[in-house]
């Protein structure tokens, strides 16, 4: 498994074709409006920063994507997107790479 989130919205498979974007709070796919995107693990992530370095992390049992976070079954690990509708804007990643294995990507 190789997707990522990329800085401009855009989820990319492996040959970088783009398969769903993040406008709004939905991943738009196909013709379907979706709240969030799941995957079931082992799941490694690569993030790149904003400064540009690159952290991986994981394995986890599960996954998901939405409101603009990264979230497993203990909470939230990061965030992809900006939420316009809160005071602090914390850091967001510019890309995250969701992985089946940790040699990947």
């Amino acid at each position: 498994m190789y997707f990522r989130i990329c800085e401009d919205g855009t989820l990319r498979g492996p040959d970088n074709a783009v398969a769903a974007r993040y406008s709004k709070g939905f991943w738009l796919l196909g013709h379907g409006h979706h709240r969030a995107l799941e995957c079931d693990g082992p799941v490694y992530l690569r993030v790149t920063s904003s400064d540009g370095s690159r952290h991986h992390l994981g394995p986890y049992e599960f996954v998901k994507a939405a409101e603009g976070a990264i979230y497993t079954r203990d909470g939230c690990l990061g965030h992809h997107a900006r939420r316009s509708d809160t005071a602090t804007s914390p850091e967001v990643w510019r890309e995250v790479a969701f992985l089946s294995d940790a040699t990947s990507g």
